[in-house]
């Protein structure tokens, strides 16, 4: 068979075509944009905004600082007990479908079987499990914890408690954030009951807060607070989370 000049030209064409497409999209697979990291900022105190890789939004504990902390739309908000230093979600800019959590949510509607103690939900992506977190001036029943799964890291934020047993039951969760009260007000851990709390806890980082009296920072509890990996943040001061952060 014998080809003329214009089959070959137009054969010709079609190879080139298929050549620079297959170039064009092996570089918009390596041009993607670069992965947004979850973020956690420490507002001051308790309280705590996290920001998850997908753009969702959630406050731990509000109360500490401006309002301005708290004016990106919240997707969730978790409140550890109701003394007035935890939970002021009048601060809190709330979308329509806020989830509020508190010690009294019913997590039945959206429980899923999770490794982690307590009870266990899945909520706009994110697992949230409550925790034990008491002492003599925060019962149980009115008072919790929480573990937070997204992005592939589990937060711990121990609310108000004292060194409690329970801790133990984190000791295998692979908790990659813990973040530790160590002022010892009203039962509170003290900084040498949260150093030995962390030790149970066996979180790759330990991060101090609630260091003193409400709306201040005990510069002395940080430096009593001896927990291997510690990581000390300023009030204020914003961390990009990792997987792996040791």
């Amino acid at each position: 068979m014998t080809l003329n000049k214009n089959t070959i030209l137009a054969c010709f064409l079609v190879i080139s075509f298929i050549l620079l497409s297959a170039c064009s999209s092996e570089e918009s697979a390596t041009s993607t944009e670069p992965e947004i990291k979850p973020t956690m900022h420490w507002i001051g105190h308790a309280s705590v905004k996290i920001k998850t890789s997908e753009g969702k939004v959630i406050y731990i504990d509000p109360w500490f600082g401006e309002s301005s902390n708290y004016s990106e739309p919240a997707d969730m908000v978790l409140i550890s007990h109701f003394h007035f230093d935890h939970s002021d979600i009048k601060k809190v800019t709330l979308k329509e479908d806020t989830t509020i959590i508190t010690p009294s949510y019913d997590f039945s509607e959206y429980a899923v079987d999770s490794d982690l103690p307590g009870q266990n939900a899945s909520i706009s992506g994110i697992t949230v499990s409550a925790v034990a977190a008491y002492n003599d001036n925060h019962s149980k029943e009115s008072s919790t914890g929480y573990v937070l799964e997204f992005d592939g890291i589990r937060l711990y934020h121990a609310g108000d408690t004292g060194k409690i047993d329970e801790m133990n039951l984190l000791s295998d969760k692979n908790i990659t954030y813990a973040l530790l009260g160590i002022d010892g007000n009203y039962n509170n851990m003290n900084p040498e009951e949260a150093t030995e709390a962390a030790s149970m806890i066996n979180a790759q980082m330990n991060i101090p807060i609630h260091t003193g009296a409400p709306g201040v920072y005990n510069e002395e509890h940080v430096n009593r607070f001896i927990a291997e990996n510690k990581l000390v943040l300023k009030e204020g001061e914003l961390i990009e989370l990792e997987l792996d952060p040791q």
